[in-house]
């Protein structure tokens, strides 16, 4: 597997919501981002610093979409949360009106998306988080296309001033 693009370490959830909120600054319609990694790894954690940080009021609560496969928000711009755990990966995507969402009006944040990745197409950023000892958790973020490397790019800098840039 390639090296991360950039590979953070997230010491405690307040780390992880630190993350979210600099990702909202940088989003814009049309961003994708896939999360990754075991049960309990932080990713709808993530999702709802992100979603809240977009506008999306604290009082409306932001939980993974297992059963329902989606939910859409709309703060300063829509905001599609997929869960794609219970699905099969032969599925096709476009049923659910996803990908007509990646590069057009919305934020996508998918959770267990990486066993779609040739439907996903080559853009957005992949991010894997993974449980450490404790509360710590290592997340590392590998961009797919131009567009998620230039997003890559700039949160690199905020990641580094903020502490959370691992060597």
């Amino acid at each position: 597997m390639a090296q991360p693009a950039l590979s953070l370490r997230l010491r405690h959830r307040r780390e992880t919501v630190r993350l979210g909120r600099m990702l909202a600054q940088l989003l814009g319609p049309g961003d994708l981002i896939v999360l990754e990694g075991g049960l309990g790894a932080g990713k709808t954690c993530l999702v709802q610093s992100i979603v809240h940080a977009l506008g999306v009021p604290k009082t409306q609560p932001v939980t993974s979409p297992t059963f329902e496969i989606l939910h859409e928000f709309q703060g300063r711009l829509p905001i599609i949360h997929a869960d794609l755990y219970r699905l099969d990966p032969s599925e096709p995507l476009e049923e659910l009106g996803l990908l007509a969402r990646i590069g057009a009006d919305a934020v996508v944040l998918i959770e267990w998306g990486e066993r779609f990745a040739d439907q996903l197409g080559d853009s957005g950023v992949r991010i894997q988080l993974e449980l450490r000892s404790g509360t710590e958790r290592q997340c590392a973020l590998r961009a797919r296309g131009a567009s998620g490397q230039a997003l890559i790019e700039q949160l690199r800098p905020r990641a580094t001033r903020a502490g959370l840039a691992s060597a």
